[in-house]
This record gives structure tokens, sequence and C-alpha cells, in this order.
């Protein structure tokens, strides 16, 4: 479940508990390897790309509108992300070249009775499907959110969750692209599953009493990064992809969240308000090595490594 809330703007008891949640999801220090992000800096969301030493920065969008959750394509040269630009308060998923040019809407799900907000995308292994979080808010009415791949290349759209009586959220794929890992309340808390793409069924993860959320798979498939707040706040941890073995990889009185593994796994990215404000850092996969890349006066959050050209 992303940490998204503050465009989550109807009343309710579940929505206000989702928001108090969600806010808005290379082993060495190459200046060629870049990470894709959003950031409130200049008044208004919008999306970045910098080196990760944090030296440059280029804002690759500027237009009215939240532009959010960013996720880079496999081979680096497209990015799909989350807009309200075209759909007010709805949001769309859109998508652009590396250097923020060729801006395409792609989802059009927006303009019917209810509020929807389509977003955090993210690209599947080989490039050719994306899957993505649909929010229905219907007005007065509890909202409901599921899972959903779409066809980059033809727009073709097909629903993987359908619980409205579940909250299935911030889904990502399984390294080998042959599953979704995702979380979910459909036993009662948040927990996270992996729902394979052959048609089988959900399976659970995570049995634990604090929230667990945000999975990513390292590209080996051997470990799943993911946050919890069973510690009492929102860190970061690793578990192996069959849910045992869990370590903690951080510990602080901040929030630390929105994980996403480097492409040859040896680092993590990830957002923590821990000096008072959001900001991307970057650790060693072990946990060490903790270092903050961004330093603005508005939120930085949602990092996604590109890979190096």
């Amino acid at each position: 479940m992303s940490a998204r809330a503050s465009r989550w703007l109807p009343p309710g008891g579940l929505l206000a508990l989702i928001a108090s949640l969600f806010i808005a999801c290379g082993g060495n220090n190459d200046a060629s390897v870049r990470l894709v992000f959003y950031s409130e800096r200049d008044g208004d969301a919008d999306i970045y790309l910098m080196t990760l030493d944090g030296g440059t920065v280029t804002q690759l969008t500027d237009e009215p509108g939240r532009d959010y959750e960013p996720d880079g394509s496999p081979d680096g040269k497209t990015v799909v992300f989350a807009s309200q630009r075209a759909s007010g308060d709805s949001s769309q998923l859109h998508l652009m070249d590396i250097d923020g040019s060729n801006v395409r809407r792609l989802t059009f799900s927006a303009g019917r009775a209810e509020r929807v907000l389509d977003d955090y995308g993210e690209w599947s292994p080989d490039g050719r499907r994306i899957v993505f979080q649909r929010t229905i808010i219907p007005e007065g009415q509890k909202p409901y959110v599921d899972i959903w791949l779409i066809d980059p290349e033809t727009g073709e759209e097909t629903p993987l969750t359908e619980t409205q009586d579940a909250w299935d959220s911030t889904p990502s794929f399984a390294a080998d692209g042959n599953a979704v890992l995702f979380e979910s309340n459909r036993s009662g808390t948040f927990e996270l599953y992996r729902l394979p793409l052959d048609g089988g069924e959900a399976v659970a993860l995570t049995d634990s009493e604090g929230i667990e959320a945000e999975a990513k798979q390292s590209p080996d498939g051997r470990q799943i990064a993911f946050v919890s707040d069973r510690d009492g706040d929102f860190e970061v941890y690793v578990m192996d992809t069959g849910g045992a073995n869990v370590r903690q990889l951080t510990s602080n009185d901040g929030a630390d969240r929105c994980p996403q593994w480097s492409p040859d796994g040896r680092q993590i990215s990830f957002s923590s308000d821990r000096d008072g404000d959001s900001e991307i850092y970057v650790m060693n996969a072990d946990g060490s090595d903790q270092r903050r890349i961004t330093e603005s006066t508005g939120r930085d959050e949602v990092a996604d490594w590109i890979p190096a050209n």
C-alpha cells in the first residue's frame, strides 16, 4: 500500500487509517547510475532524475497537477508515472521517455461517476507489462483497491484481484515475472502476498501483528525487501522469498518507506523522514552504509533505479 494518502480526500474510517499509513511506493557510486523519483521541492509533485551521488538532478515534468510514483523500464528508456494532469482529482498512468519527452497517457479510467486513482505502476522484468493499483472512491462510500495489469503497447487491461471488501495494493513483479507481490488486509491485518499469474491463488508471505507493505523482490529472486511497523514505526526489512529469516535493516524514530533494489541487488534505495523531511537514502543490501542523497525543502520519495547506459 503506497503512502500517498494526501490525495485521498473522502472521509471514512478505513480511508483515514490508510491515509495515516501510506504517503503517497548498484554497488558503487558511478555517476552513470541514476534514480528517478518524485519531489515537491518546487511546490507541486513532479518527476526528477538524478545521479546516484545526488550531484546532478534533472526535472522531467513541470505541469499543473501531481506527477508522482515513477518507475523506469528495464531498458532504462521509458518511465511510467501517475499524474493528475488530465483528470482533475483522479489520477491516470502516463508514459514518457527518460528525458521527459514524448509524454502520453496510458490509462483512461477517469471520467466516471466515482473518483479513480490509477497509480503505483511497475514494469515487468521483460518490459512487456505494467502492474498497478486502481482505487475506486464512490461518493459517500468506502473506497476499494485492486491490482491490474496493462499492456503498454496496446493499453489492454486485465484485473488481477477483485475484492471490494479488501484493500489489495502496491503491487510489484516477482523477479521471474511470473507472479505479483502486493499487500492486502483480506485476512484482517495488512500482510504480504504472492499471486501467481498462471491463475493460482494468492499465498500469504507474512503473518504478524504489524502492518507489512511495499514488497520488492531482489533481482536474483532470493530476498524480498518490505516495510513494517512491527517495532512501532515503519522500518525497512528483508526476508527470504518464502517469508522466512526476517531481518531488520533500518532502525530510527522516523518512517523509512518505499525500498527498491538496485539492478545488481547490492543496494537498496528508500525514503525516510528521519531528519525531519522526507528524503531519498541509499544503503547496502545488508543495511550498512545508510546515506542520504537528496536534501530539499519538499518531500522526495519513491526512487527507482535506472540502469546505466
